[in-house]
């Protein structure tokens, strides 16, 4: 069994109470008073304290109590510390979890995937409301009024918070009916098939050709493709079922949790990832700490659906 340096581990919070308290007022009587107790148990943690961390902390005087100089040095750093507690529980239980909060993020993540959830949010959080600004383009914290974004990207946000939410990926949609025809994945060449201009959005690019390779159908040369630069225009085409359209499964996600759309072949191509981003100041406000705790929550729960299970688990990079 490994050794344990006694100096590492945590004093006992009654202990170091006892301790905070007795420092602030410089008397065990008035600490006691102030937790509720008697000045005998203020005395008893103060000692057992002293016993854990090996240092006489306060001079026992008759008629007054003195920090030591080691006393007098821990004495501040815990009097922050329990200043911090309190500042933290102050704020989840403050006024700053009401008002507006404003998120930025892409027309299809907003649309697709984050509209029909964010009632679960204001339920959970009825003082809030929220407004959500979607695009494409990056826009600007400070400029827009922007506390918190739902960015598209390979992450390397510097001197942004940022918190990894959900990988995306490229796969073949289409309707039920249509995919009963398909058996194997040489089967879409004989179908006619949709495509997304990815060029100039995303660095991986993901195409019929790349998928082909992927799921090992070689001669797809000559597939018939109807390229639209809008991903909605592919999926209404899938939905009206006119033919497979390859595109990111974030972006079908409503229609394929809806059952208007079904992915065919769990086959995938890996494109970028959505991150919560904002700056380190707008953290600090706990009306965008809740909503990152409700994201990634709902994040877990899509990972875990069906659709989830199929092409986001275990994928490969």
């Amino acid at each position: 069994m490994p050794h344990t340096d006694r100096s590492n581990r945590l004093p006992p919070l009654k202990a170091l109470q006892a301790f905070e308290a007795a420092a602030r007022h410089l008397s065990f009587k008035m600490a006691a008073e102030e937790l509720c107790v008697t000045p005998t148990a203020i005395s008893h943690q103060v000692k057992a304290l002293e016993d854990h961390l090996g240092v006489k902390l306060f001079h026992r005087l008759t008629r007054s109590l003195r920090l030591t100089g080691e006393g007098d040095a821990y004495a501040r750093l815990v009097i922050q510390g329990f200043q911090k507690l309190s500042e933290a529980s102050t704020v989840l239980g403050s006024d700053e979890i009401k008002g507006e909060l404003v998120v930025s993020t892409t027309t299809s993540f907003a649309g697709q995937w984050l509209a029909h959830r964010l009632p679960d949010f204001l339920s959970e959080y009825p003082g809030l409301s929220v407004r959500i600004l979607s695009s494409d383009t990056v826009s600007d914290f400070a400029r827009d009024g922007i506390d918190v974004a739902i960015r598209y990207g390979f992450g390397g946000y510097k001197d942004f918070h940022a918190a990894w939410v959900l990988d995306d990926f490229a796969t073949p949609v289409c309707t039920k009916e249509f995919g009963a025809q398909l058996q194997h994945p040489s089967d879409l060449l004989d179908q006619p098939l949709v495509n997304y201009e990815w060029s100039g959005f995303s660095k991986i690019d993901p195409s019929w050709a790349k998928w082909f390779h992927a799921a090992g159908v070689k001669d797809a040369s000559n597939s018939v493709i109807t390229t639209f630069s809008d991903a909605h225009m592919c999926l209404q085409a899938a939905r009206d079922g006119h033919g497979v359209a390859l595109v990111s499964v974030i972006a079908a996600a409503r229609d394929l949790e809806h059952k208007q759309l079904d992915m065919p072949f769990d086959i995938r191509l890996k494109d970028k990832s959505y991150y919560l981003v904002c700056p380190p100041a707008n953290f600090a406000q706990a009306k965008v700490r809740v909503f990152q705790d409700w994201l990634l929550a709902q994040a877990d729960l899509f990972r875990d659906s069906d659709i989830g299970l199929r092409v986001l688990d275990d994928a490969p990079g």
